[in-house]
């Protein structure tokens, strides 16, 4: 404890170099979900045929399991599954594994996020909608989505927050990003140094905690900005 300070200063600039693979994790399921949700939230809304109950079904996987035994069924069970149609997945990296094993996670509950702000929209103004000219697909792309996402907006954002924690799970099959970096210190320095390297760890996954979160409140006031000039024409 006594080279603490020391211990965060070696590895805070090693950690730092890291961030950009974090990013990846992050942002790259995030797309992917944010689509693959609506897609999902669009068969949950409509009629319920058979395919209505197999996403319903996939949906209640992936809100009901641990995110860490998804992780490890996509990393063993998908290569295995591969095997029964001939292909070699194996030589996958362990982050390919983690960004499927994610996106099947988060899609679920964006999916849900987006299900809520829907059934929250008020009917009349859909109608008016069609009342001033507005065919199906207008009425869905200036007035359905811009209410849904307005609505499902702070579930969206505590959702990226908990996306962007749960990247440190990652390490458990190899991934190595900021915290699967700061792990290998630890086993470096035999443990010695171990709080104050999480804690150099916890402080970048915090700052980008920060970006995030300011990002979802400009997204917010942009949306506001638009509703009001819309309201006023």
């Amino acid at each position: 404890m006594w080279r603490g300070h020391e211990y965060f200063i070696e590895v805070l600039p090693e950690l730092i170099r890291y961030i950009p693979i974090t990013l990846v994790y992050f942002i790259v399921p995030t797309v992917i979900s944010l689509v693959f949700g609506a897609w999902i939230c669009s068969v949950r809304v409509g009629r319920k045929n058979f395919l209505y109950y197999i996403v319903s079904l996939f949906v209640s996987f992936f809100r009901g399991t641990p995110g860490l035994v998804q992780i490890y069924l996509v990393f063993f069970g998908l290569p295995k599954i591969a095997e029964l149609f001939g292909a070699n997945i194996n030589q996958w990296s362990a982050g390919i594994f983690y960004v499927i094993a994610t996106c099947l996670n988060f899609s679920s509950f964006v999916s849900e996020a987006y299900r809520g702000a829907y059934s929250a929209i008020d009917i009349g103004q859909v109608e008016a909608g069609y009342a001033i000219g507005y065919n199906r697909f207008q009425t869905f792309v200036y007035i359905i989505a811009p209410l849904t996402l307005k609505t499902a907006l702070p579930n969206l954002k505590n959702l990226e927050i908990d996306l962007l924690k749960g990247i440190a799970t990652a390490y458990v099959i190899g991934v190595i990003d900021v915290m699967g970096r700061a792990n290998k210190f630890i086993a470096l320095h035999r443990g010695y140094g171990q709080i104050w390297i999480l804690l150099a760890a916890g402080l970048i996954y915090f700052m980008i905690n920060v970006v995030v979160e300011i990002t979802f409140r400009l997204i917010e006031r942009s949306l506001r900005k638009a509703e009001r000039s819309r309201d006023a024409s």
